[in-house]
């Protein structure tokens, strides 16, 4: 939020798992900002742009990658954890141009917060990981 006396802008980032409730998302703000201009004529405007979208529609085709991932997890003694993740800036854009890259583990906790941090272990462990993703394909 950014506010004076003259203007506020509010800034929002919309996410949502389901591609189809991300887009009514869209419309329920272009709807607000529709209601807000009825009552104070010219008093509002709405700019969207989006940044990336839920990569799973993008993996689900491709599932192989996923399945890839987890045998080289459970190679270097990793027990795959799979949750649903709308997908990390990069591997959401990489997915829609084309490159699949379903999430892996960094070894980060806390993330986004104050206290995010990273143990050298989990990131040695990650490491191994994606070596072993490398051998994998390499064999295929």
């Amino acid at each position: 939020m950014q506010c004076s006396v003259e203007s506020t802008t509010l800034t929002y980032i919309i996410r949502d798992h389901d591609r189809d409730r991300f887009e009514r998302r869209k419309k329920e703000l272009e709807h607000l900002v529709r209601k807000i201009n009825h009552e104070f004529p010219g008093c509002c405007s709405i700019e969207i742009k989006d940044q990336y979208y839920n990569m799973r529609e993008k993996i689900e085709p491709v599932m192989h990658v996923v399945e890839i991932a987890e045998e080289a997890m459970r190679q270097v003694g990793v027990t795959p954890k799979v949750q649903p993740i709308r997908g990390g800036t990069d591997g959401a854009q990489l997915s829609f141009k084309g490159l699949p890259c379903p999430n892996i583990f960094a070894g980060g906790l806390n993330f986004h917060g104050r206290y995010e941090f990273v143990p050298v272990q989990s990131m040695e462990k990650a490491k191994d990981v994606i070596v072993q993703i490398a051998r994998l394909v390499g064999e295929k």
